[in-house]
């Protein structure tokens, strides 16, 4: 009930900025089916007329049952490189970590990470019929492979890219934590803090961390965080808590919208400047337009917008 309400609250939150400098699109969790996949097209060109600079897509480009095949990767490349603006993927466990399930394909997880990288992350640019420059942390710090995560600086705002995969980044809750798991949250959190430090350098006034998993953050502040998520959202909330702007924590995972504020502080109270946005994804095509200011009391404007065939299209066979 309390994310149904959080959900039907988003709709309506809007917090206001005096001016906005730039915006960008949070999408996820999307195309999953025949229908989304034939309106993606139509659906990046309506978040386009918004007035965005980029797309930011956190991650699960098909739904679970979809094979993890190159030719699937290869439709949805097609896909995001024809968006009319720059579109950055972050990549979820439908696109690598689950793809060892009989419904994907039985593929090794790593191997399609390894053709995720190959071709959804080129050298320093994003996606799109428009480029944007990004940085890649296997460009930037030594001996890393992790050039999915991503980190890019615009207007009064900065963004990091996290390689952090529902349900459980995988890691159990049980047993000895995989090697795998180990290496990638290690780099995760030196990118994290690269991030915050570059940020802070700069002055930017908002520091945005996207990922595709819901790390649960209601169970962190409870006392009972997930294995897979925990050192993460210790880093996270020690670093809001250092930096002077606001803090935006965006992901996909669960297909439903959220707009809220549940990090608290270690000495449990409300953390007012840090965000937490859970983008819309299948069977709803919404966008979240977040728009950041350079000027002002606050730095965040966001607001919900859903997605329906534009009537033109609509009569097309």
């Amino acid at each position: 009930m309390r994310r149904l309400l959080a959900a039907f609250v988003a709709w309506m939150l809007v917090t206001g900025a005096a001016a906005s400098e730039f915006a960008f699109a949070l999408i996820g969790d999307v195309p999953y089916n025949r229908f989304e996949r034939r309106w993606f097209a139509d659906y990046l060109a309506r978040i386009a007329d918004d007035g965005v600079t980029f797309v930011l897509h956190v991650g699960d480009i098909k739904s679970g049952g979809e094979p993890c095949s190159d030719a699937v990767f290869d439709d949805r490349l097609a896909l995001f490189d024809a968006s009319p603006v720059p579109f950055v993927l972050v990549p979820g466990d439908n696109d690598w970590s689950d793809c060892n399930r009989l419904a994907a394909g039985r593929y090794d997880p790593l191997e399609r990470l390894d053709a995720l990288r190959a071709r959804f992350f080129p050298a320093g640019s994003s996606l799109g019929r428009q480029r944007m420059a990004v940085a890649s942390q296997a460009d930037s710090m030594a001996a890393s492979p992790y050039r999915e995560n991503l980190m890019w600086h615009h207007g009064a705002a900065s963004f990091v890219t996290l390689n952090v995969p529902g349900p459980s980044n995988r890691r159990g809750r049980g047993g000895r934590a995989p090697a795998e798991f180990v290496a990638r949250n290690r780099a995760n959190l030196a990118w994290l803090a690269r991030g915050f430090a570059e940020a802070a350098a700069r002055g930017s006034r908002v520091m945005a961390v996207a990922m595709q998993a819901n790390p649960w953050i209601e169970d962190f502040v409870d006392g009972d965080p997930h294995p897979g998520y925990a050192e993460l959202l210790t880093a996270l909330r020690a670093h809001t808590e250092a930096f002077a702007g606001e803090v935006l924590l965006l992901h996909g995972d669960q297909h439903l919208l959220i707009i809220d504020q549940p990090m608290t502080g270690r000495d449990g109270s409300r953390l007012a400047r840090f965000t937490r946005v859970q983008c819309f994804g299948s069977p709803l095509m919404g966008w979240v337009r977040i728009a950041v200011g350079d000027s002002g009391p606050t730095a965040l404007a966001i607001d919900a917008h859903g997605y329906s065939p534009s009537p033109a299209g609509a009569l097309q066979p």
